[in-house]
């Protein structure tokens, strides 16, 4: 509950979410876990589009070679010339840290993407915290079509995913003193949504932006920003403002308490005005 009311809050306080479609591939037949490439569900892309899968314990998976984890397969054009690829995880409440790979219908390896290449992107114009890579693609000219296979290693399911705090992000956005607060610690998991965008290199749109003309009157870019203050916001500004006047640091305390007027943290000038009474010197 503490990770979902921080990380969400910080995506829904501060720069407003956007919802899409989400595909679930879903395990075929009798098959639990997948040994072949051919026995999975594939998502169709064309140039340009998006499209996102969510893994769940009802997800296909895959066994081989060195990939055993739930998996959500795009199938790529590969007769259109290169285009940019944006592979995309979304963070909640935890975290699927991603791998990739571009292979051939043969199964032949054309691209690796480690979870290196993944990296952390706070919230910004409507998307939340995630874990993003973007790539340059130049498909083989021998075929029609590539597959991009998106999967987790082991190895990360017992580690975290480090977020940054939502009182730190506001403060970053609006130029004013940083608070002194710790990143959040979010747990990696099998689980998660992938996101997929490809188009033109050098045109590419930013994740949850419709690409073809029928999802053009979808949600803007940026929607509007609710302004929700969770109580655990609320408390650490009143911590905080309180402690800065009784560290004699007015100047910090003042920058949290415009901080906290711009987040409409309810309280927080009474807190400040207390504090400043209680740690008034005696005549």
């Amino acid at each position: 509950m503490y990770f979902r009311i921080l990380v969400l809050g910080s995506c829904m306080a501060l720069f407003g979410c956007q919802s899409s479609e989400v595909v679930e591939q879903k395990s075929s037949g009798n098959i639990q876990q997948a040994t072949l490439l051919s026995e999975l569900q594939s998502v169709q892309m064309s140039l340009p589009s998006a499209k996102s899968v969510n893994i769940t314990p009802q997800s296909q998976a895959l066994k081989y070679r060195d990939i055993d984890s739930p998996v959500a397969l795009f199938e790529l054009p590969a007769n259109r010339g290169e285009f940019s690829i944006d592979i995309t995880s979304e963070i909640g409440e935890t975290a699927f840290v991603p791998s990739a790979l571009i292979i051939d219908k043969n199964g032949r390896e054309l691209e690796r993407y480690g979870q290196d290449k993944f990296v952390y992107k706070p919230p910004r114009f409507g998307a939340g915290n995630r874990l993003s890579a973007d790539v340059d693609f130049f498909p083989p000219r021998d075929s029609e079509s590539v597959y991009l296979l998106v999967y987790t290693d082991k190895a990360e399911l017992d580690k975290h995913t480090m977020v940054t705090h939502p009182a730190r992000l506001y403060a970053e956005g609006r130029g004013n003193y940083l608070p002194e607060v710790k990143d959040i610690a979010i747990p990696n998991s099998a689980y998660g949504k992938i996101s997929v965008s490809i188009d033109r290199v050098g045109f590419l749109k930013p994740l949850g932006t419709a690409s073809s003309s029928s999802a053009s009157s979808s949600q803007p870019l940026m929607a509007k920003s609710v302004e929700v203050v969770q109580p655990e916001t609320q408390q650490y500004y009143h911590q905080a403002i309180a402690a800065a006047v009784a560290e004699d640091d007015l100047n910090k305390a003042i920058h949290l308490l415009e901080e906290a007027k711009a987040l409409n943290v309810q309280g927080a000038q009474q807190v400040f005005v207390d504090a400043v009474k209680e740690n008034k010197p005696a005549l």
